[in-house]
Order: structure tokens, then C-alpha cells, then sequence
């Protein structure tokens, strides 16, 4: 359940800077919305495996956590750093 607040909270945060203006040409509103929507999807596929979600919950909350510092820093604006973070943390759920 931990996980999946931190979805849920990570996803907030893609939908607050994809209501915000354009930030830079890669990284869109548009496709951080997306990321969210894929992330969403990516830890509720990984809760079907409980015992391996909560093998890997440490490096999910680090992934999570530099995330949300990037959005921080961001701002109210899309930045590629911010798409990047939640590439990383897409990939570290899938793994």
C-alpha cells in the first residue's frame, strides 16, 4: 500500500505540471501526463507480486523521492529532467 501512495502522489504531481504551461520542447504536458498514467499502471501491475514489490520498495521510495525533488525544482513547468526521473522510476517498477 506504501507503493501505491507513492504512485498515487508521483501521478499528482505529473497531472499539477501537465496543467502548468509548456516547460521544454521534449518534455510536454502532454507527455507528462502520459508518464503518469504509465507509471499508475506499471505499480499496479507490480502489486500483483507482493513479495517481489516489497523486495524492491526501498529502491522504488529512492527512485520516488528523486522524482519528486526534480518536480520540486521544477516548478510549475515540465522540464526533461522531470520526464527523465519518471522514465527511471517507470523502468526501476518494471524491472
Amino acid at each position: 500500500m506504501k507503493k501505491l501512495l507513492i504512485a498515487a502522489m508521483t501521478g499528482a504531481v505529473a497531472l499539477s505540471l501537465a496543467s502548468c504551461g509548456g516547460g521544454s520542447s521534449s518534455c510536454t504536458p502532454e507527455v507528462l501526463k502520459q508518464k503518469g498514467t504509465d507509471l499508475m499502471a506499471a505499480m499496479q501491475d507490480a502489486m500483483k507480486d507482493p513479495a517481489k514489490a516489497a523486495a524492491n520498495a526501498q529502491t522504488w521510495q529512492q527512485k520516488a523521492q528523486e522524482l519528486m525533488t526534480k518536480a520540486q525544482a521544477a516548478g510549475d513547468k515540465p522540464t526533461d529532467d522531470v520526464c527523465k526521473a519518471y522514465d527511471d522510476l517507470i523502468k526501476t517498477i518494471k524491472g
